[in-house]
């Protein structure tokens, strides 16, 4: 009976590869959700995870991080945003469980160029803070590690890269921050940043991931510059009346949550995040689109099985009077059922198999230009999909079962078959 199920596969080749192609597609779509999505969410929260450790809270003004913050039930009169200033950072450093606050700036509207270059290095993502080069924030580091003081920078790996020059071979030498003849989307320039020249020494040379940080400064030095270019009489004037634009805050992880929920009561930042919310925004995407996937794939899924049901009645009315002779040599009504439902598996497993096939080669070929870029944009990794043989058969065993399941109905009706009318039929 076995061997009759392969001959009825074989008899109409095209009809079957043509039937199977709707399991294909299917098959497609579910494994981009196996492999894709979670591959996609392993190399995230990995990236997340270095980036945001689990005793530390960002609270910014930022609009943009408000995202990562999670909704709240509650309808309230807007509240005017706190800007965070050095007496509301000591004031969360006076907070049970919190060890340490660091504020940090950022300077827009600045290029960076190395001594001796007519070229440079712009948008600059330019950052005030007070931090060592044995931070947890970096994920490698050349040159002296102790926090830049005065005119001395940490200067990122992008900007070695773009220079084409080793990271030992930019320390020591000497960079300007000018102004930016490319500034970013809805940054103004003013008259006191036009012609700015900052000049600094570097002294280490970092990486950081897959964040975008292009130069490191001390924060006060930071200040400084954003006073000047801002047309204010001072730092703390600056401060004062902007505000830092970061502040990290680390506490016993244990604490965290009670931190971060006792500065949300006392204060009204525009985000205020830890890498808790960070990983549930992307859960929250990675879900989305996991879930347009499964309709995409279940659709798939329901128009193949009634294409191998379709396929099935066909072969049944082709095959009537061969059932008849079955049955009338003694075939049961159990084993005509098994043949069509061995015959409905096949296209299923066929349509299966083309599919990862299909699957296979595109992760190999994909990974190398996902690989490419992903590398390009800070994220240090070797391979992005990553085959699962425990995933692979189950693909296997649900594309088999739609075909048995598309085959139940047109079996049964082959196996209810009258002998007598079957042979008699033309």
């Amino acid at each position: 009976m076995i061997k009759y199920a392969f001959s009825l596969v074989a008899r109409r080749k095209l009809r079957t590869i043509l039937t199977s192609l709707g399991i294909t597609i299917a098959v497609i779509l579910l494994s981009l959700i196996i492999f894709g999505m979670q591959d996609l969410r392993t190399l995230l929260v990995s990236a997340i995870q270095t980036q945001f450790k689990s005793n530390e809270i960002y609270i910014t003004n930022s609009g943009g991080a408000g995202a990562f913050a999670p909704p709240s039930s509650e309808t309230t009169e807007a509240a005017e945003t706190t800007l965070i200033t050095q007496d509301v950072v000591d004031s969360i450093k006076n907070i049970d469980g919190v060890q340490t606050t660091i504020p940090a700036t950022i300077v827009n509207n600045l290029e960076i160029k190395l001594d001796g270059k007519d070229k440079a290095y712009s948008p600059a993502f330019i950052t005030g803070w007070d931090i060592e080069g044995d931070d947890s924030y970096f994920t490698e580091f050349w040159g002296d590690k102790t926090k830049p003081v005065g005119d001395e920078i940490f200067i990122s790996k992008s900007v070695a890269e773009f220079y084409e020059l080793p990271e030992e071979e930019l320390i020591g030498k000497k960079v300007s921050f000018i102004t930016s003849k490319s500034a970013l989307f809805g940054t103004v320039k003013t008259k006191e940043i036009l012609d700015r020249q900052f000049d600094y020494t570097i002294k280490g040379v970092f990486d950081p991931g897959s964040d975008r940080n292009d130069a490191i400064i001390s924060l006060d030095t930071s200040l400084n510059v954003l006073a000047t270019i801002g047309g204010f009489d001072s730092k703390d004037e600056y401060v004062s009346s902007v505000g830092y634009d970061l502040l990290r805050v680390t506490g016993n992880e244990e604490n965290i949550t009670s931190i971060k929920e006792a500065i949300d009561d006392k204060y009204n930042f525009q985000g205020i995040f830890t890498a808790d919310d960070v990983l549930g925004f992307l859960d929250d995407i990675i879900q989305a689109f996991t879930i347009a996937m499964i309709a995409f794939g279940t659709i798939s899924a329901v128009i193949a099985a009634i294409g191998i049901t379709n396929t099935m009645v066909m072969s049944i009315y082709e095959q009537t009077k061969e059932i008849g002779i079955l049955k009338a040599m003694g075939a049961s009504n159990g084993q005509i059922l098994g043949v069509f439902l061995i015959q409905s598996a096949l296209i299923g497993l066929l349509g299966g198999i083309v599919g990862l096939f299909v699957v296979i080669g595109s992760m190999q070929v994909g990974n190398i230009f996902i690989v490419q870029e992903l590398n390009k944009i800070g994220f240090d990794v070797d391979t992005f999909f990553n085959f699962n043989l425990v995933s692979t058969l189950g693909i296997v065993a649900i594309s088999i079962g739609i075909g048995v399941l598309a085959g139940i109905y047109p079996a049964l009706k082959a196996a209810t078959l009258n002998p007598v009318k079957a042979l008699r039929s033309e």
